[in-house]
């Protein structure tokens, strides 16, 4: 059972965005982990994301992105869960001459996981775990085309779009794990005939839990690597501005679980990137959030 417990605990430490934001270069949904089916959930949280924007290699601007998110998951079958998010987005661009501001409902996102393998022992401790993932982002959020010069600020894309994910975790002690993911997500037009490039994303990190009186703390510490493809209009590569590019940055979580709450706060700071020809640099990004555990009724 406890070993199910750090999963669910890391599973929420993941971070979930909905957009494509400064230079349309931003993580792509994620699942986390998930091998706990106890648990219905229900839950908020806040993030943080700042990047600076540059002209000629002299910085002309910086960016900050504020978001609100509902999250929620259901245990529709022992095997498979059914997860959602439905953000809201603030955007600031500071400028020597002056600051705008573009806030909004971002795109919800709908996910479905499904496990395909879960190795116990004589014990009943999950030592290996395997899933796979689909979802669909909707272009329910504010947009704008891409003749607009805040296109890259604002909460929602004008797209649908299509990731598949998937996750696997080995645990390798009895207090120490591992845990890996890869998505790829397929970019679909606004309708303007503007699309942002596919997105893959590969992660990897290491856990630790350790008892703190009736409470469970659990760690984790690792790299993630995303890669964005050119952006395209009416097909074609947008050559004035690609919105191509990579980052590889290092992440951290902290996740405290009490009787039915779960506390969490995951920091990710880049240490190599190239985002639309060095245009865009994205700064360190951080949140915090607070899920509620709905013991799942037995039939």
């Amino acid at each position: 059972m406890r070993y199910l417990i750090f999963a669910l605990l890391l599973a929420f430490s993941t971070e979930v965005m909905a957009c494509d934001i400064c230079g349309g270069v931003n993580s792509n949904a994620s699942i986390g982990l998930f091998a706990s089916t106890k648990f219905h959930t229900i839950g908020i949280k806040s993030s943080f994301r700042g990047f600076s924007s540059y002209m000629y290699g002299i910085r002309h601007s910086q960016e900050y992105l504020f978001g609100q998110e509902i999250q929620f998951r259901t245990q529709i079958h022992s095997r498979i869960q059914l997860m959602g998010f439905i953000p809201y987005q603030y955007a600031v661009q500071k400028r020597d001459l002056g600051n705008d501001y573009v806030w909004g409902l971002s795109d919800p996102t709908l996910i479905g996981n499904f496990i395909l393998f879960q190795d116990k022992d004589s014990t009943g401790i999950t030592k290996n775990f395997l899933t796979v993932g689909t979802g669909v982002k909707m272009p329910l959020g504010k947009t704008v085309s891409n003749s607009n010069s805040l296109k890259n600020l604002y909460p929602g894309t004008g797209s649908w779009d299509f990731l598949i994910m998937s996750n696997y975790t080995k645990q390798l002690s009895k207090s120490w794990g591992w845990q890996t993911e890869a998505s790829y997500a397929i970019k679909g037009k606004d309708s303007y005939g503007f699309q942002y490039g596919n997105a893959t994303l590969l992660s990897s990190q290491v856990f630790t839990s350790r008892k703190i009186s009736s409470f469970r703390l659990i760690a984790a510490i690792g790299l993630q690597f995303e890669n964005h493809q050119n952006s395209r209009l009416n097909g074609q590569e947008n050559s004035s501005n690609t919105n191509a590019g990579f980052i590889l940055s290092t992440k951290g979580s902290i996740n405290l679980m009490t009787y039915r709450w779960l506390w969490s706060l995951y920091l990710q700071q880049p240490i190599s990137q190239n985002i639309n020809s060095e245009t865009i640099h994205q700064n360190f990004s951080g949140g915090i959030s607070l899920n509620y555990l709905i013991k799942k009724s037995k039939k």
